[in-house]
């Protein structure tokens, strides 16, 4: 298929991918160090604890950091705001329990990006979706001059993730972690997710966001 052939759409998201590319291989060459993603999961276990899906992150990030720190520094940036599912909210934030268990292995304090990160590149806007992830992600990896990028993520997210960090200009090398039961459907991740992303429809990721906050949750309560 030649480009007369492909959609604007496809066109423009072929542009972002080449210069995606191009800021990656530009940071091998002037950059330091290593920032690896990983991708947070809700609900958390008893409201504090990362569970099954996250844990498996976390713990191949960890498999990560041991594989590259060794050369090199290495940091983490574990994002997620406090989210609430079906009217039950969560105690900690996403990026605190996911720190908590990083350190409880062995991870320095000094190495983790989390709540302190999300803040504040996003303020009381919170990180509540890949989007808000994957922005702050590289607004950490460009601020600190990383030369390598990283995430770590599930399988049946990988894409949606993918095309964030590409939107924003960049494009990571990806680690997926798999576990019996996932959050992301792969087939809603296809029909519904992925096309939103594409189509930068903010509408959409405004009632991702509204949903998960615990504050807008809390501010219902009271109408």
């Amino acid at each position: 298929m030649n480009n007369q052939q492909r959609s604007p759409l496809h066109l423009l998201w072929l542009d972002k991918y080449t210069k995606a590319l191009s800021a990656i291989e530009a940071s091998q060459k002037n950059g330091h160090g290593v920032l690896i993603e990983i991708a947070a999961q809700h609900p958390l276990k008893e409201g504090k604890y990362p569970a099954e899906e996250f844990q498996k992150r976390l713990d191949l990030g960890i498999k990560l950091y041991k594989e590259l720190s060794a050369h090199q520094e290495v940091k983490f940036y574990v994002p997620g705001s406090k989210h609430q599912e079906n009217g039950t909210a969560d105690l900690v934030s996403l990026a605190e329990a996911g720190k908590n268990y990083l350190i409880s292995k062995g991870i320095p304090q000094q190495n983790i990006f989390a709540d302190d990160a999300n803040y504040e590149i996003m303020g009381k806007k919170g990180v509540y979706n890949s989007t808000d992830e994957c922005y702050v992600s590289c607004k950490l990896f460009e601020k600190y001059n990383f030369k390598e990028l990283h995430l770590v993520c599930s399988p049946n997210q990988m894409m949606r993730k993918m095309l964030c960090y590409i939107d924003f200009g960049y494009f990571p090398n990806i680690h997926t972690a798999s576990c019996d039961k996932m959050y992301h459907n792969p087939i809603n991740e296809i029909f519904e997710c992925i096309p939103k992303v594409l189509e930068n429809d903010q509408k959409a990721q405004d009632e991702i966001r509204n949903a998960r906050r615990v504050e807008f949750m809390a501010h219902k309560s009271r109408d």
